[in-house]
């Protein structure tokens, strides 16, 4: 069966990356001489994309583009690409897009889907987790017992290509029995722990204690945590700014290009702050942030000091 010139796989990154494995094997079957793009969406310049799949190339005469994360699109490039996905391709060049969660409102899954490309993948639950879960230990020739490939799959939040990625470090394993729960606990990477997202929502609220109570559960580096601070900030100033001048969500959401769910919950955290607050807490973080690189303050320390003020009121 020859392959469709245009597919996008959306959905479950697991199911996600089997499929398009499944697809770049079929495309070299048909030309093992196929030349491979990837690309990755939150850096694609749509107009060069669309240039270099209407070349001729010197050396190969089939071509595949990968792009990934096309879920990060941004609006303006999101309809670009979608406007790309409209124009027929040349002959033996091929394009597969790969994104997690579209929107049914995303251009680019109405075009796709009225050229029948899309292909859209669940999140396995319950019994068919549970077998693929074991058809990827299988795979893996390790001798892990059922018990033990449980807990991978837990600790691995029930993630199949988190599990997928344990299993090929756990190859250079040395052990030659089967594989223990403890064994497994020490040499596993829990997936489930937790996130640094809940921190940054309680220094924008302005929370202290809810803060620091969030703080002492990451096991993040110091130093890469104010720079998300400091991300953080950024954009409360910035919504805070266009609150000020009387801007509706809907113009806030188009004018900074954030996802309307992260908009709405930056909007709530701005509107219990003042600009000022915020402009000084912002300011303090780039001057801890370039002290950082410059070995004049410890991480921890430069922490601590934009935690209190960008939570003072």
């Amino acid at each position: 069966m020859s392959e469709l010139q245009l597919r996008v796989f959306t959905g479950d990154a697991f199911l996600c990356e089997r499929a398009l494995a499944e697809r770049t094997a079929a495309l070299c079957a048909m030309d093992a001489g196929m030349e491979r793009y990837v690309m990755f969406a939150d850096e694609l310049d749509v107009s060069s994309l669309d240039i270099e799949l209407r070349s001729v190339s010197l050396f190969a005469l089939g071509r595949h583009f990968v792009v990934r994360r096309v879920e990060k699109l941004k609006t303006k490039s999101a309809k670009a690409l979608a406007s790309v996905l409209e124009k027929p391709l040349p002959e033996g060049t091929y394009l597969t897009l790969v994104a997690g969660s579209l929107r049914t409102t995303s251009v680019i899954l109405k075009a796709a889907k009225g050229l029948n490309a899309v292909t859209t993948h669940a999140t396995p639950k319950g019994a068919t987790l549970q077998r693929l879960a074991r058809g990827l230990i299988q795979d893996s020739g390790l001798d892990i017992p059922s018990p033990v490939g449980q807990l991978l799959l837990s600790e691995c939040g029930n993630d199949l290509l988190s599990l997928k990625r344990e299993l090929d470090k756990l190859r250079a394993w040395p052990g030659s029995q089967p594989m223990n729960i403890q064994t497994a606990r020490e040499l596993c990477f829990n997936h489930s722990e937790t996130t640094v997202y809940p921190f940054y929502d309680r220094v924008g609220e302005g929370r202290l204690s809810a803060a620091l109570d969030e703080l002492e559960g990451l096991r993040d580096d110091p130093g890469r945590i104010v720079g998300g601070i400091i991300r953080h900030l950024s954009r409360l100033v910035m919504i805070r700014v266009l609150l000020d001048h009387r801007k509706a969500q809907p113009d806030i959401v188009s004018m900074t290009g954030l996802q309307d769910w992260l908009c709405r919950r930056l909007i709530a955290q701005a509107k219990k702050r003042s600009t000022e607050t915020l402009t000084r807490a912002l300011r303090l973080g780039v001057k801890l942030d370039q002290r950082i690189k410059q070995g004049r303050v410890a991480p921890n320390d430069a922490l601590m000091q934009l935690l209190l003020s960008a939570t003072a009121s």
